[in-house]
């Protein structure tokens, strides 16, 4: 199998890259701000079902008998659901890959009808050494619910494309 050059593989049909932002257009500190998401408790309980099923995530009697007095959310869902929006909110950013998400600290339980709010500042920007055609980007997020509480905080990190990049 013949390699595709790396600018190649980041380029549509007509040689135009894809991304229209790239990892030189970041700032150090800049905000992203995302959509509200709005966590339902169908929502909650269909997604712990499937992939965290706890009885405090799916059973309405015996959370109400947890800890928690009531369903909550996974965190695996809060953060599933909070890096949506945060892809969304990218738009047009040429990410290349994730390398990971680290420093998940979770303060408060997400509740049926908690609307949560996401901002992420960009930090951490590198260009590679050993691959200078793309940077290394990190965002840092906080998580805060309709009442302004801390719910959660974590960190992206991913490789974006350089808009100077060879071809």
């Amino acid at each position: 199998m013949d390699r595709v050059p790396f600018g190649a593989r980041i380029r549509d049909e007509e040689g135009l890259k894809m991304g229209k932002r790239y990892w030189d257009d970041l700032n150090e500190g800049e905000i992203l701000s995302c959509r509200p998401v709005v966590f339902g408790q169908e929502d909650i309980i269909g997604f712990a079902k499937r992939y965290d099923p706890l009885p405090f995530h799916v059973d309405e009697a015996r959370a109400k008998d947890s800890i928690f007095g009531g369903i909550i959310a996974s965190a695996l869902h809060t953060i599933s659901a909070c890096t949506r929006v945060v892809v969304e909110a990218q738009g047009d950013l040429a990410i290349l890959s994730g390398l990971g998400i680290d420093e998940v600290k979770l303060f408060i339980p997400v509740r049926p009808g908690d609307v949560l709010s996401v901002e992420g500042r960009w930090s951490d920007l590198k260009r590679s050494r050993s691959k200078p055609d793309r940077g290394i980007a990190h965002l840092k997020c906080k998580v805060t619910n309709q009442r302004g509480e801390p719910v959660a905080e974590y960190g992206y990190k991913y490789f974006v494309a350089c808009r100077d990049m060879e071809i």
